[in-house]
């Protein structure tokens, strides 16, 4: 039975045209849209469906009704570059490669640069990392925030804070001595009580995390927990002509500013994560992410 999806359809020019513009007095203008790929690259003429997970903030959400988010912005700015109109589809990350291959988007977003995800999807370029880190309490924006790394993480029973059944928690539960760790029910919780106090140090997914933290004056990251993954924009195997458009649509978008202004936005004035990245000889090296 054929899945039934929603569809987001999303005013792209004004996003687009305030990124590039900002700190500029200049009045935003219309920008009439000119494709630079059609169908068969993509599936519907003029317009680029982009698949994206709803319900994970920052990629994705509801504010106030509206749904909004990192994915969101960076699928309108992409959408802009390529000359369509842009429709956005709830996809959950499982269904990601089924949704390309049955042509239900032309693009899906969040694809981690795995070897599993490389099996089924092409990635066509890489918009921002993301991986585990560690958050601390600092009493004013002046503090100094230590820098935290596993070997420094505090050993006292119930002095590390995670969400339960992350990846960052099972992997300090199996490292630490047991009752050293405490699960909370989600990634907001754990920041409140390290925003009170109730434990030292938190440690999570960073850009979830640097996210949240913005309601939790005190709360400031403190480190990586292990070198970051970059996440991309997914393709299928074999839309080579759409492949390259996207790719050269993301650097532009990178050279000129606006996937910076876009993950300031969301994740404020968090530092840029270091990742491992593969070379051709297969020799890891460390990188700093988009």
């Amino acid at each position: 039975m054929r899945r039934t999806f929603r569809f987001w359809t999303v005013g792209i020019g004004a996003l687009a045209l305030t990124v590039a513009l900002a700190g500029c007095s200049q009045p935003s203008k219309t920008v009439e849209l000119q494709p630079k790929v059609s169908p068969p690259a993509i599936q519907e003429a003029g317009t680029l469906r982009a698949g994206v997970n709803a319900d994970y903030p920052p990629f994705a959400g509801s504010d106030n009704g509206r749904q909004a988010g990192l994915d969101l912005d960076v699928a309108a700015a992409l959408a802009e570059r390529l000359g369509l109109k842009l429709k956005v589809v709830p996809v959950k990350p499982s269904e990601a490669a089924t949704a390309l291959a049955d042509g239900d988007v032309d693009v899906v977003f969040s694809v981690p640069f795995s070897a599993e995800s490389l099996s089924e999807v092409s990635l066509a370029g890489s918009y921002i990392a993301d991986g585990p880190g560690f958050f601390v309490a600092a009493d004013s924006t002046a503090s100094a925030v230590p820098t935290m790394t596993t070997a420094k993480l505090p050993t006292a029973p119930g002095s590390i804070g995670a969400q339960k059944g992350s990846a960052a928690y099972w992997r300090l539960v199996r490292s630490m001595e047991p009752g050293t760790v405490k699960g909370y029910d989600t990634l907001r919780e754990a920041l409140d009580a390290l925003n009170k106090k109730s434990v030292q140090v938190v440690a999570g997914d960073t850009l979830v995390a640097a996210y949240i933290s913005r309601d939790f004056p005190k709360v400031r990251f403190a480190g990586q927990m292990s070198a970051a993954g970059l996440l991309g924009v997914g393709v299928a195997p074999d839309n080579s002509t759409l492949e390259d458009a996207v790719n050269g649509a993301l650097d532009e978008l990178a050279a000129g500013g606006v996937l910076d202004n876009l993950r300031q936005k969301w994740v404020g004035d968090l530092p840029k994560l270091t990742v491992t990245a593969s070379s051709t000889a297969g020799e890891a090296t460390p990188t700093v992410a988009p």
